[in-house]
Order: structure tokens, then C-alpha cells, then sequence
């Protein structure tokens, strides 16, 4: 379940099978100590359908707050000829990140951001070996490797190079290009001998 506080607006998931059987629970958020009343009855949230792309295509979802970045990165990616999924909801971008395949995840660095590469970091290593995650809004120097690892992302956009967004998104793309070809050279290898 995705919770967001309404004291902080952190976000977090906990997990099915550590909520209650009850209608309504409270509990405290993890980053502010504020209760959160929960009333799982009111739970209006929309469920998020699974998105139909032509097969073989590759697809992007963005999770990007910033209107104008999200929208020249979209525009971008679509010039690349990559299919783009967004949402700014981030019950939406969990149930999307959960249900849907993508191959290029980009997005904005934020507490939300978090929850989502909690999911992330659920996917066994293969798949997640084959998606390209990139956050952008980084509060550190784009593509800079030792930070893209320490939040468990391919590479970081720095805020400050929003200006230049098209040009460093073109090199982390060919970043992660050069970095999955010998994984797939490795699996055509394997599948030719089996």
C-alpha cells in the first residue's frame, strides 16, 4: 500500500502483508513522527490499467514534476522514436513501475522518486539489468558514476543542467548502450549454445 504523509507529503509503501485487516488504522510517518490516520473505505484511487505499446518498442515513463523538463524530455525521447508513458501521481507511477514493462525510467530526483526505486529494487537482477533509470533534478554533478550508484540509478542529471537536459540525456543514453552491450552479446552467446 502507498502511503504519503499529510504533514511532510513524504511517500512510502508498506507492504501487503504488514497492514492491518481493520478499515481504518493509524501509524506514524517514518520521517516526520506525525500520525497518519488510514481509512482504507475511502481509498478513491483509480486502478491504473496495463499500457499497450507496439511490440519491440522502446519505452520510457517518466515520473517528472517539473512541467517544462518533463515536456522537453518527452519531446526528445519521441524524436528518438521511444514511447513515453508519464504521471505526476505517485500512486500512479508505483502501480505503472509495478504492472508495466519499460526499458528507460527517468526520474525527478524527490522523496516520491524513493518509493518508486523501492519497487525497483524488489525486481530480480535481470530484469532490472535491462532498464535504463535515470534521475534527473540530481542535487549532485551529472553522470557522475559513484552518485548514480549510491541511489541505485544508471546515471544523474544535475539541476543545474536542466538547460542542456537533451544533450546529457543523448550521453547517458549511449552510457547505458555501452554498458548493456556485452550483457546481451553474452546472452545471444548462451542461447545459440543451448
Amino acid at each position: 500500500m502507498d502511503i504519503t504523509c499529510s504533514h511532510c507529503k513524504s511517500s512510502f509503501v508498506i507492504p501487503d502483508d504488514r497492514i492491518p485487516e481493520t478499515k481504518k488504522f493509524k501509524l506514524n510517518c517514518p520521517k516526520c513522527r506525525e500520525p497518519i490516520v488510514v481509512d482504507q473505505e475511502s481509498a478513491d484511487e483509480k486502478i491504473v490499467a496495463p499500457e499497450h505499446f507496439p511490440h519491440d518498442a522502446t519505452v520510457a515513463f517518466l515520473f517528472v514534476k517539473n512541467k517544462k523538463l518533463a515536456e522537453r524530455i518527452g519531446l526528445f525521447l519521441k524524436s528518438r522514436g521511444i514511447f513515453v508513458s508519464e504521471t505526476t501521481l505517485i500512486h500512479e507511477a508505483l502501480d505503472k513501475v509495478r504492472i508495466n514493462y519499460y526499458n528507460i525510467l527517468i526520474l525527478e530526483e524527490s522523496e516520491q522518486a524513493k518509493a518508486i526505486l523501492g519497487v525497483i529494487r524488489k525486481w530480480n537482477g535481470l530484469r532490472r539489468r535491462d532498464v535504463n533509470i535515470i534521475l534527473v533534478e540530481a542535487t549532485c554533478k551529472s553522470l557522475h558514476s559513484n552518485e548514480a550508484f549510491f541511489r541505485g540509478v544508471n546515471s544523474v542529471i544535475s539541476e543545474a543542467d536542466n538547460e542542456r537536459i537533451e544533450n546529457i540525456l543523448d550521453l547517458a543514453l549511449g552510457e547505458f548502450k555501452s554498458y548493456s552491450e556485452p550483457w546481451a552479446v553474452a546472452a545471444q552467446r548462451l542461447h545459440m549454445k543451448g
